[in-house]
């Protein structure tokens, strides 16, 4: 049962820690109470932009009693690949991510799953496409702030854009100096799901700032899950391969 939670979560993993990269300085900096939610998401929008065609990362997660290591791959907009290895038996799952679906292999079980977001929905707590997969695992919010409607408040220091409706709760905490996303929480109450995921560790190499640790906490009725990322390399645009194919005689697996 763990290793077919690890295949859905496997999907969802990214990031890194390199030598040559640096960790951007912050200055401190009071939240500003007159400011307006149009200047905020303007700010967050021109001061995390990304430009990279591709990026390969290496690291580790932490998922119950499991610690493998991450190897991921993402072609920007187009293709996210994660292979996950343990030492001794090597890469035991394989997972392609793309705007149309959603696939994943098990080695060790014999066994492929195929199919569209709606498992890795349930997994992570809300509503999921490739856009979001993307943003949430590159330390942006899941939604576009500028397709939304937001009240603005300060707590500790960080600016908090929320909304609520009748069956979705939407929050993004952002920092006053460089308005970073430090964590965002969404919770579907008519499904009875949330999630809730924190970053840490900015740093910056080719222009790209990105967390290098990520906490995701999920819930999807009772079920809880939570999981840890930590990256250990990167590399943007080096011409990187996604080879993928479920193996011949896997037994495919039917998600309820």
């Amino acid at each position: 049962m763990i290793l077919r939670h690890c295949g859905k979560f496997v999907i969802l993993f990214l990031f890194l820690v390199v030598s040559s990269c640096k960790t951007r300085q912050s200055v401190f900096r009071e939240a500003d109470s007159s400011i307006s939610v149009k200047s905020i998401v303007e700010n967050y929008n021109s001061q995390n932009e990304l430009d990279f065609q591709t990026l390969h990362i290496k690291g580790n997660t932490k998922y119950g009693i499991l610690n493998p290591s991450i190897d991921l791959r993402i072609q920007k907009d187009q293709i996210i690949l994660i292979s996950i290895r343990v030492p001794l038996a090597g890469t035991i799952i394989k997972a392609k991510v793309t705007p149309e679906y959603v696939s994943y292999y098990n080695d060790l079980q014999s066994e492929y799953f195929e199919g569209d977001y709606e498992f890795l929905s349930e997994f992570i707590g809300t509503e999921l496409d490739f856009q979001k997969v993307q943003n949430l695992l590159l330390g942006r919010t899941l939604d576009d702030l500028k397709r939304e409607k937001f009240v603005m408040a300060i707590e500790k220091n960080l600016y908090k854009l929320y909304s609520s409706r009748t069956d979705l709760d939407k929050a993004y905490f952002l920092e006053p100096d460089n308005f970073r996303l430090v964590r965002q929480f969404v919770e579907q109450k008519h499904k009875d799901r949330s999630a809730f995921v924190q970053y840490s560790n900015y740093k910056t190499q080719n222009n790209n700032t990105l967390p290098f640790s990520i906490l995701i906490s999920s819930i999807s009725g009772e079920e809880k899950n939570e999981f840890k990322v930590e990256y250990k390399s990167m590399e943007f645009d080096s011409g990187i391969s996604f080879p993928y194919k479920i193996p011949d005689g896997y037994r495919k697996i039917e998600i309820d």
